[in-house]
């Protein structure tokens, strides 16, 4: 009886990771739609890497940023629902990010910045667009807004290699 009811059990948390898993799947293919939608709107040529859309407004010089570095950015977000509203802005000083190895959802640095800032080098500017699933999905902004596709507009400062941290 016990075993039942454990294979039960099993069976239905299958089916809620299943369903679960889904659900994210449909998610993203909405937010890359609304995000292809709004570009070709703009009439803007991105590039496309890991759900992330993405333009070099400068390339940058320096060295290539890498997973596991210490990069430091300046930046300022809005969203493709309202591009014209800042929801925040990192200008004055670059802020120290630590990009984790691989993706992951258990660090500071949303998805779409572990996909994106590898993109660049050192001095480089670069306008990303993030669908919601990267960024903060149903967290809601400041705005008000849910599943906000982001505009992230990234500028590389200096990129600190993790084999050269003390």
């Amino acid at each position: 009886m016990k075993t039942n009811k454990l294979i039960l059990f099993a069976a239905i948390i299958c089916i809620a990771v299943s369903a679960a898993c889904k659900k994210e799947e449909l998610q993203i293919d909405k937010d890359k739609d609304l995000i292809k939608e709004y570009l070709n709107e703009h009439q803007i040529e991105a590039q496309y890497k890991d759900h992330i859309y993405y333009v070099e407004k400068v390339v940058g010089t320096g060295e290539q940023c890498e997973s596991g570095d210490t990069v430091h950015i300046k930046y300022t977000i809005s969203t493709i629902k309202n591009p014209e509203t800042i929801l925040e802005q990192k200008l004055d000083f670059a802020e120290e990010l630590i990009l984790p190895k691989m993706l992951t959802t258990n660090t500071r640095v949303i998805a779409g910045l572990q996909v994106g800032l590898p993109t660049m080098k050192e001095g480089g500017k670069t306008t990303f667009y993030i669908p919601a699933t990267y960024a903060y999905g149903a967290d809601t902004l400041k705005n008000n807004e849910v599943y906000a596709n982001l505009i992230f507009d990234v500028e590389l400062c200096e990129i600190i290699h993790r084999d050269k941290r003390h």
